[in-house]
């Protein structure tokens, strides 16, 4: 055991042992004085243990993030509480206050120039965020049989396209999604925090709030159970009217490699949309899940990697579980265009974006392959590993702005923009912060310290995320 498990064993058991040795009343100040140092103690023992121990990774103790159910069947309450403790908190900004946060909102205000609305009447928006959807090439060269993304590729002269900078790569999935909907950045919180499970414990405003709002109704849906990534509780807290999942389909259900494929999830989307309340506009929020690892599941392989870098495909080994996603990724391509194919059709006026959470996980013979005549730094190599794509499309003329490659933390905001609708403040000082600072994440903090801006977007997302008495004239239309 290492030296940290040791102090803290037997800092436990003198304590323990003074207890039970220690049965005499003490009244007054030293009585108190005497349990502020037991407590102070005993919390910098557990402190030491827990940060400094590597007890947990030799004994395969896991949180599991996922469902908070699982988590304490697994290790206990206590076990899972301290896991989860340690993911809570998120630094009160040095000068945060009420006061700074009203004038903030004014000099935003005055400053923000709104997108005039493109249409006479508010679009239907659906939202896809498609699990694992990326596109491999941005790692270097990567040559196919055939193509896996031409759809996505043909879409750069008709709709709004770019890559998305997410946080989380080969999982955490809701962590993409949470800053998709909220407008608040991974950046400011742990490493290892899931705010699904921890922050979001109470009403919050989201893409789906603000839209709410302003008259739509609001939908959220998922092919599997309501109860992954906390989503029955969270959906609810975001103003979600109702949340459509497995149980819920009645779009013939299609599997691949053991999950709901794509083209049955957009075809519920479409059943959906034709059942939805004719009298106000529609928003959809769907969360994907056909293209989850693991990858050496039951797809077809049709299509093949020839190339990957440099490389020929066949001299860096099993590349069964790349060729797997690819045929997955083409998969969802062609289900794409099925949807757009239907709603370009439709008269009302529609918004469709789509994003990718993260990229999948492949093995380390591929992620060398593609590096190996790079001459990226590490950094840099690792940077490229949480960039996603996007699209925003739409069944109308309309001149959207440009917003290039941007955070997941922008997304939600840009919808709202080429949607035409009213923007809260909160939502006004993204879209000006994107203009200056288009990706915000955990490894570009350090160059943007001290900067007023950043500063500005902590203080709003403090408010937002952690009072729960926020202000609200921050993040509604309704002042």
């Amino acid at each position: 055991m290492s030296s940290e498990l040791w102090y803290s064993i037997l800092w436990f058991t003198f304590f323990i042992i003074l207890g039970f040795w220690c049965d005499i009343p003490v009244k007054g100040k030293k009585y108190h004085i005497s349990v502020t140092i037991l407590s102070l103690s005993c919390i910098l023992a557990f402190y030491t243990f827990w940060n400094k121990s590597d007890y947990f990774r030799k004994h395969d103790l896991q949180n599991i993030y996922w469902t908070v159910n699982a988590n304490e069947l697994l290790n206990g309450f206590l076990l899972s509480f301290a896991f989860s403790a340690q993911d809570f908190s998120m630094d009160k900004p040095g000068d945060y206050s009420e006061e700074k946060l009203m004038q903030l909102i004014e000099e935003v205000q005055e400053a923000f120039q709104p997108q005039s609305s493109m249409t006479t009447s508010l679009p239907h928006i659906i939202c896809i965020m498609n699990e694992a959807w990326s596109d491999l090439r941005v790692l270097g060269n990567l040559e196919t049989s055939e193509d896996f993304m031409p759809l996505y590729d043909s879409l750069s002269e008709k709709a709004v396209t770019g890559y998305t900078y997410v946080d989380i790569l080969g999982g955490l999935t809701a962590n993409t999604e949470f800053e998709m909907l909220t407008g608040d950045s991974l950046a400011f919180l742990s490493p290892t925090a899931v705010p699904y499970q921890l922050q979001v414990n109470h009403e919050m405003y989201s893409v789906a709030r603000v839209l709410r709002e302003q008259g739509y109704s609001t939908m959220a849906m998922h092919p599997s159970v309501n109860f992954a990534w906390n989503r029955d509780k969270v959906y609810d807290y975001f103003g979600f009217e109702e949340f459509v999942d497995i149980s819920q389909f009645e779009t013939e259900l299609q599997y691949v490699g053991g999950y709901i494929s794509d083209e049955c999830n957009f075809n519920e989307i479409i059943r959906q949309y034709e059942n939805r309340e004719k009298d106000k506009p529609l928003f959809l929020f769907d969360v994907t899940i056909q293209n989850h690892g693991g990858y050496g599941g039951n797809t077809a392989i049709l299509l093949n990697a020839e190339k990957i870098g440099n490389v020929p495909a066949k001299d860096i080994g099993d590349v069964y579980d790349l060729d797997t996603y690819l045929n997955l990724i083409k998969l969802t391509d062609e289900a794409f265009e099925m949807l757009l194919a239907y709603f370009e059709k439709e008269e009302e006026p529609m918004i469709i974006c789509m994003f990718g959470d993260h990229q999948p996980r492949l093995g380390d013979n591929f992620y060398d392959a593609m590096f190996r005549e790079s001459n990226l730094s590490e950094e840099d190599r690792q940077a490229l590993k949480y960039i996603t794509p996007y699209v925003i499309w739409n069944n109308f003329e309309a001149d959207f702005p440009v917003y290039g490659d941007m955070s997941a933390n922008y997304l939600g905001a840009a919808v709202l923009e080429c949607a035409g609708t009213e923007l809260p403040p909160y939502y006004q000082f993204l879209l000006e912060l994107q203009k200056k600072y288009p990706v915000i994440s955990r490894g570009k903090m350090n160059e943007m310290k001290g900067n007023e801006m950043i500063k500005q977007y902590q203080m709003l997302q403090y408010n937002h995320l952690m009072e729960r008495n926020y202000l609200k004239e921050l993040f509604s239309v309704l002042q």
